[in-house]
């Protein structure tokens, strides 16, 4: 079996559409949806089985960025009875996601990117017909040029079928081959009051208007934000997404992470993501923020040590809006040691924080 043919340009590694000429038993077309939960990935399985899909495969991929996966098996399953459902983990890869050229916008491009690439192996091995997706032209910025590149930078040139917008698309292989019949797919694109019908499509397939799918992270452009601005050298944990996940997550000019959280629910979030090295920080006072600083400790001075935490405790203070007079002392333990210890903030007539005892 002869492999794909591939060059780079311009950093990206395009790949030539190469799907072998594949029956499902029985000779019905095998068809892999890749599946989100979503209620445009729904809409596209039913409009996929309207147009002669007989023999569907919904493909998951889960990913650190993605919440709510728990639900999207279940989902499917009430949805769609006895059609084959797979979860696979993309977690190492979505990890990495920030530091590959794909020569797509990040996020949305590289992520789509990176899922179509990784269905297209499972359907050459699989001797699949074609891949189904739920994607709109237009959305998350996706036109059709952008659509129709990113299936061939997958090596899916012409095998990928997007039932909602197929009508505003080049005829797919599996159409011109007379596979599926396009006249059961839509034309729809970004605008247009797209999520209204959205709804009434689904209402009329008998499906849920509003699908309990997953959520993606990178819908947040806060996250986004904190995400691009990630040391890029350090290692991506699932631990340090959630702590990217807090709207006071920052990265100071010495390299360490400062995170705070002011409300009782955010604290209660914060609490179980504390690694060994962190240093827990708090006001000895009602109501008091609670800040995580993680930092290479064995990297830094003593004096350096001291000045990252005054440096967190300044901005704790600051998001919190605490009374000056209250944020002079703040007390800091590290999780290494266990022992409480406090440090007096600048203040006049100080030139830097000073450590006092317990």
């Amino acid at each position: 079996m002869t492999s794909p043919r591939s060059c780079s340009t311009a950093g990206m590694v395009h790949t030539d559409s190469w799907f072998p000429a594949g029956r499902a038993k029985g000779g019905s077309t095998l068809a892999l949806v890749l599946y989100s939960g979503s209620l445009a990935s729904a809409l596209a399985v039913r409009l996929a089985e309207r147009a002669g899909v007989r023999h569907l495969r919904l493909v998951y991929f889960r990913s650190p960025f993605f919440q709510g996966e728990e639900e999207v098996g279940l989902q499917a399953q009430n949805l769609f009875g006895s059609t084959r459902f797979q979860c696979i983990t993309l977690k190492r890869d979505f990890l990495s996601l920030g530091k590959r050229v794909t020569g797509f916008p990040f996020p949305c491009g590289r992520c789509r990117w990176l899922l179509l690439e990784r269905v297209g192996r499972l359907a050459r091995r699989l001797h699949a017909d074609l891949v189904v997706t739920g994607e709109v032209v237009g959305r998350r910025a996706l036109w059709a040029t952008d659509l129709l590149a990113l299936e061939r930078a997958a090596g899916l040139a012409g095998c990928v079928v997007r039932p909602l917008s197929a009508r505003v698309l080049p005829p797919t292989r599996a159409e011109e081959e007379g596979k599926v019949d396009r006249n059961a797919f839509l034309d729809l694109e970004e605008g247009d009051a797209l999520g209204d019908r959205l709804r009434a499509l689904a209402t009329k397939l008998g499906i849920p208007p509003s699908p309990t799918g997953r959520e993606c992270l990178f819908t947040d452009h806060g996250f986004v934000q904190r995400f691009l601005e990630f040391d890029s050298a350090a290692a991506l944990t699932e631990n340090m997404i959630q702590l990217l996940r807090f709207e006071h997550s920052y990265r100071m000019e010495s390299g360490a992470r400062v995170v705070v959280a002011v409300t009782s629910e955010e604290q209660a979030r914060l609490q179980p993501l504390f690694l060994p090295t962190d240093i827990r920080l708090y006001v000895q006072m009602p109501g008091s923020p609670l800040a995580l600083v993680r930092a290479r400790w064995h990297e830094h001075t003593p004096e350096e040590r001291e000045r990252i935490i005054a440096d967190a405790a300044e901005r704790m203070a600051e998001v919190a809006e605490l009374p000056r007079a209250a944020a002079w002392v703040v007390r800091f333990r590290c999780e290494w040691e266990g022992e409480t210890r406090q440090m007096r903030l600048r203040v006049e007539g100080h030139t830097a924080p000073a450590l006092i005892s317990p």
